[in-house]
């Protein structure tokens, strides 16, 4: 007991000491951390850490009080203190917002807010709306942004809670004026920043000075502007807000670009660059960049501007890139936070793979390079990436394969267009496994047909093998179903195979929808080889058979009329 007592006189004389004596209160919080650890008090160590990552943050050690609040989370969640786990939770929002990572932002925000409704803290399901909308912010997604702060307004109303209240008019104000509302976002901003800082929320008055700086600038009354950031940067100062100070600077830089005094500009400039390199703050250094290219612009060193430019290009798409914007705004079908009218708190409609989305959204990059890789093969996508261009090449070897379902037309009359689309790509993803086990690319599918080649896009003399294994192993694949079918008195799809061997040309046809394809005789006969044949066999060429020969049993089906090619040698290739 004794011990405990003394982290809680540690972590407390810490918090007073935060704004004035950070310095004094960090090491408090080690003391505290220390003497939990000596003493196995995971709770208090929890809460020593928790104390001290947002010391870290505030001073600008972003990475350290990200591992820290880690910490926090994964001892709270031993001791099962939920309610503290989802004040953790949502301060790790907050810095990965901060820092740009805005996948695990909104994953720590929404863990959280579940955290918060299961335990009906209305206070922290607002405050965590909030959070919530202001990354909503940093992404532009407007929609989503509103609903946000329109439920936690709700709740602040309900719960008279007048720091909630006073949070949403600075968020709404800011909204508005984004929206270029700017009576309406004046009425919600007009000495918001005296409210806040009377509530003891010097965080907040930050940023609702900032704000209004901003707004008094876009109404071109420039000497208001000037008074609330210069009391921006003083009170960022003041409190070691490095994040705050670097865009109090950024914004003071901006507006004497704007009154011509370019001689302080650059000053707060170099300032505000240097801060956020050295705290590795990436989203204020993004911002820094592009006013320090105005300033360039300005000052008619246009070379110097566009090298800014670029720069600040680089670093915004490392953050986001247009397509993260598409996923996040999707998000919200996993997560719809309405509230149902007879009921007191916000339910989520959905919660199914919000951890894959955002695997999906924090890695964009791969995921855009995968989408390319579904489209065309690897070689090719390498080279269209590298040279923006690919070229078509002449393959000597390439065999063809044609797959064609039975009476496809007729059996699909019977079925309901949702139905048969199911059914057609539930085969059709079977054939794509199957081929890839033998290093046999899919060219394209034309209505029921499907249609692969081996020997490309990298030359493999041993193609005509490999797309005859595949070719058993996909009726394999047809008779397993057709058994499963039966069993179940279902109707069954059949197909013909037709395989052919021979030269092709392949290359990209398209400019904004790239699609990989082969031309040639090779494929028109390989065509006629599937046309020809019958249900639930393999129908090879003569040139295909005598590359095969050797490795399987035929059955010489003899001279056959093929459509445009007059009689040509058949074979069937008997089972191995």
């Amino acid at each position: 007991m004794h011990n405990s007592a003394t982290i809680s006189e540690l972590l407390a004389q810490a918090k007073a000491e935060m704004a004035t004596q950070p310095a004094t209160a960090t090491d408090n919080c080690r003391s505290a951390i220390a003497l939990a650890v000596s003493t196995a008090d995971v709770s208090g160590e929890a809460d020593a850490r928790h104390l001290l990552s947002q010391l870290l943050f505030t001073g600008g050690k972003s990475t350290e009080a990200i591992e820290e609040m880690k910490s926090a989370i994964e001892l709270r969640q031993k001791t099962n203190e939920a309610a503290k786990s989802s004040i953790s939770l949502n301060n790790l929002g907050i810095y990965y917002t901060q820092t740009g990572d805005y996948p695990a932002a909104l994953e720590s925000c929404f863990h959280s807010l579940r955290i918060k409704e299961e335990l009906n803290d209305k206070r922290g399901i607002g405050s965590t709306l909030i959070n919530i909308g202001s990354i909503y912010n940093r992404l532009g997604n407007t929609v989503q942004e509103i609903k946000m702060y329109e439920r936690s307004m709700k709740i602040a109303e309900e719960i008279n809670d007048a720091k909630m209240l006073a949070h949403n008019h600075l968020n709404l104000g800011v909204l508005h004026m984004n929206l270029q509302e700017y009576d309406k976002a004046l009425s919600y901003l007009n000495n918001i920043d005296e409210v806040l800082y009377a509530l003891g929320d010097k965080h907040n008055s930050l940023s609702a000075l900032n704000n209004q700086g901003m707004l008094f600038v876009k109404l071109h009354r420039h000497d208001q502007a000037l008074e609330k950031y210069n009391r921006c940067l003083e009170l960022s100062k003041e409190t070691g807000n490095v994040p705050g100070t670097i865009n109090s600077l950024i914004n003071l830089g901006e507006l004497k670009i704007k009154l011509n005094d370019f001689e302080s500009a650059r000053k707060h400039l170099d300032e505000a660059v240097q801060l956020a390199k050295t705290h590795s703050l990436k989203s204020n250094l993004k911002d820094a960049l592009l006013v320090i290219s105005a300033y360039y612009e300005n000052r008619q060193d246009y070379k110097r501007a566009l090298e800014e430019y670029r720069e600040h290009v680089e670093l915004k798409s490392e953050l986001l890139n247009m397509q993260s914007l598409k996923q996040l705004g999707e998000l919200q079908l996993k997560y719809d936070l309405e509230k149902k009218e007879d009921e007191a708190q916000i339910n989520y409609l959905k919660n199914v793979e919000l951890k894959e989305a955002l695997d999906k959204l924090q890695h964009e990059k791969n995921r855009s390079e995968s989408l390319l890789l579904n489209i065309l093969p690897e070689e090719v996508a390498e080279e269209l990436k590298a040279t923006g261009t690919a070229k078509a090449k002449l393959f000597e070897q390439v065999t063809v394969m044609f797959i064609d379902i039975k009476n496809f037309t007729i059996i699909s009359q019977h079925l309901s267009p949702e139905l048969l689309v199911a059914e057609i790509d539930f085969l059709f993803r079977g054939f794509d496994d199957i081929i890839k086990r033998f290093e046999v690319e899919k060219i394209k599918t034309i209505g029921d047909a499907y249609m692969c080649a081996g020997g490309l896009p990298v030359p493999d003399l041993n193609n005509a093998e490999n797309v005859a294994k595949a070719a058993f192993e996909i009726l394999k694949f047809m008779e397993q179903l057709k058994q499963e079918r039966l069993s179940q008195n279902k109707s069954f799809f059949e197909i013909r195979i037709g395989i052919n061997t021979g030269p092709v040309v392949a290359g990209i046809v398209g400019s904004s929808k790239f699609a990989y394809d082969i031309w040639g005789d090779t494929v028109n006969t390989a065509a006629r080889m599937e046309q020809t044949g019958e249900v639930g066999k393999i129908n090879i060429s003569g040139d295909t058979y005598h590359l095969l020969k050797d490795k399987f049993t035929s059955t010489y089906r003899g001279k056959i009329n093929a459509k445009n090619k007059g009689e040509v040698d058949m074979y069937f290739l008997n089972p191995e």
